[in-house]
This record gives structure tokens, C-alpha cells and sequence, in this order.
């Protein structure tokens, strides 16, 4: 018999500490009793427990036409300059070009101090996040991404591979990536609907090939391939990825930044924020492939780069939900300002649905991200409304369409910078690039976001259970962001953060705890 029980509901509880009114109430009608140990404990599946206001869903929140998507060419995207070439002119996209963090340095701008640039640099790693991109892609016997191979197989060893169940498999993935470092993971099977999900082709295409009056190779473009192989290799003479036609997962996990910096947007201290994400995986990601290849299993990582679009993964295997910022997604835990990063393996796994913790609504109401894009890309609230269709962009295309898949003509279902299928805002990406590259490299959006709020106090608990059962309060959560000094830091406050005692990596890792002693409650 349980020592520990209670039938107490959250209402009766919110009544009792004298929050029964206003928003308590609001959040107390759609909430579950508190339960038995005994029965979390007993509790089935691998996910972990989360707030009792993110209910799983069948499908994301944000609407999804599968029969729009298609899979999508690497270099149609923004951050591909032969796609800027196209809207602002070759010559004048080569000569945009936005003052230096040395510059600004020596001008004594507020967030580019020596501190800052060294901070910067030393959390870039030179940016070297991902390595060779030959070695990333990589399946049970080839070589380990950094130095020589530290799990030997299965077979090498002349014992059996590791077999569990999709259950168990994936519990026991989840505690090996958060030792890693991984915040946590969301499961999706590549079916038919989710290869769509990955790329025909890798990297960005850089303006040095325009116009495309040629084919450019494939060592650049770097094609995607479902083969009929048993493991995942590239073929670095091509630079063809070759993925197996077989069950694969995708993984997808979460790296968290640090939500103060994120508020100094943007600056050098900003920066050393972004960067952190693409450092911190550079261990994890090696560190889990060889956990996978040491049970007798591939990790395939999420390179090239463009692959697989991190925000989608997120969404699907409920990590996050779509926000107003087209490139953003939002983690129920953690906020915008989260690195979603993914690895394929044929290690069988249980599915982890997608979520809807009110995100999504709350972001219809709210547009605080708008409110602060200098370059106006982002829709803003009262604007157009969410459609399948992407709104053109504010920039007049110079040049004539660039080709598509076969380098010949547009593939159906893929448009030329935004990948269909989703019904939502959609960003002028063209002109947010256009800002970033001769102004200010920006990221306001990520900074602003209101749901990069502290975690600790129950302020904040109460705000985010209360937009997850009702939108009815969002407009005024929204505003009492800022009221609260919650927002962006301007000038010399960014400098605040050097006197700022905040956790290691500046933020906190025991959100998603439950045991030893880290349980929020």
C-alpha cells in the first residue's frame, strides 16, 4: 500500500494557497488530480513525465497536408546565398556585408567588448560543430567522427548485438544521450510520410556557381539517397549519403541555450549563446554513435547540413510545437531558444508523439516577435492570415527562378526556400537574410520570444499551464512579458550578465528530472 497519496486536485490546492481566482482558476478547471507515487512509478511507455497541461497528440498543432510535401533540394533555402543572388542581385548580394564584432568592438558598442569576442570564439570552437562532413555519416563499422573507434561490436567482441524491446530501447537511448548531454530526445519512424522530412540533397550553394548556367557537382550539392544497403555510408568520390531502405528512426534531441544571453540579441554575448549548441554537439552526437554502434547498431547523423530540418523533427516527435516565426519552434521546457539535432539508426524505438502544450495558440494572440523584427519579415499580429500557400517576399526577384531538383525545372511540392505542407505564418525569409547580412546579424525574434522565461518560479509554471488549457489570458501573458523585464536587454544592460549567477551552461538541467533528488515537483 502506497505511503504517499493524496486526493487532492490542483483546484483544491490552488483554492487552499489562494490562487482558486483569475488565471489559477482558469488552469485548475481542465487539471488532473494528484496522484499515488505508486502510479507514477507504475506509469507505462518511455517517455518521461512532463507538466500534466502537455497532452499528446496524433498529430502536430499546427496543420500538416502530407500530400503537399515533398522531399525538398538542400540549397533551397536562405541561408543559400545563390538563392539571395536571385532576389537582390548577385553584385549587390556580395557587396551587403555588415560591420565587423571588431569594429563595433572598437567603437565601444555594448555587447562587443574583448570579453564578449573572446567568450564568442572560444564557445565557436572555430566552428567547427560539424567536423568533416565525410565522417559524420557514418553507420556501425565505419570510423568514430573524432579519433579511433572507443566501442568495438558486437561481432568484434563475439557476443550477440543488444535486443530490447522498442520500449525499452528507447528508455535506455533517452538516459545515454542525457548523460551525453542531450536535454532530452523524441522519437519519429521514417515512414513513408517522414522521409518526405529528408533532404534529396545536403548543403547550401554558395553564389560563387551563379547563375546555374551548369550542373554543379554533387560533391558540393551532396545528394540523399534510400538505398537497398545494409548500413549508411557516404561515398566521398560523389558526395552521395546513402541511407538505408530499411526501419530507421530519427532521433531528435534537444540542446537548450542560455535564455539570458539570448536577450542581449543581438551582440557578441548572443552569439557566444548560439554557438553553444553546435559545440555541445560535437560530443553528444559522436559520444551516441558509438553507443549505438557499440550495442551493433548505426547512428547516421543529421549532416549535410540541411538534411533533415531540425524544427520539423521537433514537432513530430513532440519536443515542440510551430510558432508565428517560421523557423521557429518552441519547447514546452526550454523555449524558442533550443537546438533540435537529429541522429537515424535502425535501432528499433517507440514513437513519441507530437505535443500541444497551448503553444501554438498562445502564438496566433501574441506577436512579440514581430513586434521586434527591424527588417518587418516576420508577420505580424492582426496581419495575413496562416495559409498551406507562403506569402511572397517584400524583396522583387532580379533574376529569373533558379531550377529545380534536376537542376532543369521546379519539383512539385517544393517551393523555392520554404518546404510545403504545413498550414502557418511564413516569415519573409529573403528580406530577414537580407538584414542580417548588411545590417545586423539579428535573431531579435529568438530573444524576445516570451516563452523564454525563467523556469524555477511558479509564476511562470501557472502562465504556461493556464495558456495550455485556455488562449483567453495570452494577450495579457504576452504583454506582461515585457512589464516584467522579461524582453530584450538594450545597450548597457547586456552587459549585466557578467555579474549574473546563473547554472552551468546558463540553464537549468533538471527541468525534465524526476529522480535523485532533481524533481521540480
Amino acid at each position: 500500500m502506497s505511503r504517499f497519496h493524496s486526493t487532492v486536485s490542483r483546484r483544491e490546492f490552488l483554492k487552499n494557497v489562494g490562487l482558486a481566482g483569475g488565471v489559477g482558476a482558469a488552469a485548475a478547471l481542465a487539471a488532473p488530480g494528484f496522484h499515488d507515487l505508486d502510479e507514477v512509478a507504475a506509469a507505462k511507455g518511455s517517455a518521461p513525465k512532463r507538466s500534466w497541461w502537455i497532452k499528446e497528440k496524433d498529430e502536430p498543432t499546427v496543420d500538416v497536408d502530407w500530400d503537399l510535401m515533398a522531399r525538398h533540394h538542400g540549397f533551397h533555402s536562405t541561408q543559400s546565398d545563390i538563392i539571395q543572388a536571385r532576389y537582390y542581385g548577385l553584385e549587390e548580394w556580395k557587396a551587403m556585408t555588415m560591420p565587423s564584432a571588431t569594429d563595433r568592438m572598437k567603437a565601444g558598442e555594448p555587447g562587443y567588448s574583448l570579453r564578449d569576442y573572446a567568450l564568442a570564439n572560444g564557445a565557436n570552437r572555430e566552428n567547427s560543430a560539424y567536423g568533416k562532413w565525410e565522417d559524420t555519416f557514418r553507420g556501425a563499422n565505419t570510423p568514430a567522427f573524432i579519433g579511433p573507434q572507443r566501442a568495438k561490436t558486437p561481432e568484434q567482441l563475439g557476443v550477440p548485438k543488444w535486443e530490447g524491446t522498442p520500449e525499452e530501447n528507447t528508455k535506455m537511448l533517452r538516459a545515454a544521450m542525457k548523460l551525453y548531454g542531450a536535454q532530452d530526445i523524441g522519437v519519429s519512424k521514417l515512414d513513408d510520410h517522414h522521409k518526405k522530412l529528408v533532404g534529396t540533397h545536403g548543403d547550401n550553394i554558395s553564389y560563387s556557381y551563379y547563375p546555374p548556367k551548369f550542373n554543379v557537382p554533387t560533391t558540393v550539392t551532396k545528394p540523399m539517397v534510400f538505398a537497398d544497403v545494409p548500413t549508411g555510408y557516404v561515398d566521398s568520390a560523389t558526395g552521395t549519403f546513402y541511407i538505408p531502405n530499411k526501419d530507421m528512426w530519427e532521433v531528435t534531441f534537444t540542446i537548450p541555450m542560455p535564455k539570458e544571453l539570448a536577450r542581449t540579441a543581438h551582440s557578441q554575448l548572443f552569439g557566444a549563446a548560439n554557438n553553444c549548441r553546435y559545440r555541445m554537439t560535437t560530443v553528444i552526437r559522436p559520444n551516441t554513435q558509438e553507443f549505438l554502434r557499440g550495442l551493433g547498431y548505426q547512428g547516421l547523423a543529421d549532416n549535410p547540413y540541411r538534411g533533415v530540418p531540425s524544427e520539423a523533427g521537433a514537432v513530430f516527435s513532440g519536443l515542440a510545437e510551430n510558432s508565428r516565426h517560421t523557423i521557429m519552434a518552441i519547447n514546452p521546457e526550454h523555449g524558442s531558444w533550443t537546438g533540435f539535432f537529429h541522429i537515424l539508426t535502425d535501432l528499433p524505438l517507440e514513437e513519441t508523439k507530437p505535443i500541444d502544450a497551448g503553444i501554438w495558440r498562445f502564438c496566433h494572440s501574441c506577436g512579440t516577435c514581430a513586434k521586434y523584427c527591424p527588417s518587418n519579415s516576420i508577420e505580424p499580429k492582426g496581419g495575413r492570415e496562416i495559409s498551406y500557400d507562403p506569402y511572397p517576399s517584400a524583396v522583387t526577384p532580379k533574376d529569373p527562378p533558379l531550377p529545380g531538383l534536376g537542376w532543369d525545372k521546379p519539383t512539385p511540392g517544393e517551393s523555392e526556400y520554404f518546404k510545403l505542407g504545413r498550414k502557418t505564418y511564413w516569415t519573409d525569409m529573403i528580406s530577414c537574410a537580407g538584414y542580417r547580412k548588411s545590417v545586423d546579424a539579428c535573431l531579435r525574434c529568438f530573444g524576445s520570444c516570451v516563452f523564454n522565461s525563467a523556469d524555477d518560479a511558479m509564476i511562470h509554471d501557472l502562465v504556461r499551464s493556464t495558456s495550455a488549457v485556455t488562449p483567453l489570458f495570452n494577450s495579457f501573458f504576452a504583454e506582461m512579458h515585457e512589464v516584467f523585464g522579461l524582453g530584450l536587454k538594450n545597450d548597457e544592460e547586456k552587459e549585466e550578465w557578467w555579474d549574473m549567477s546563473l547554472p552551468s551552461h546558463g540553464y537549468s538541467t533538471a527541468v525534465t528530472s524526476r529522480h535523485g533528488g532533481y524533481n521540480k515537483g
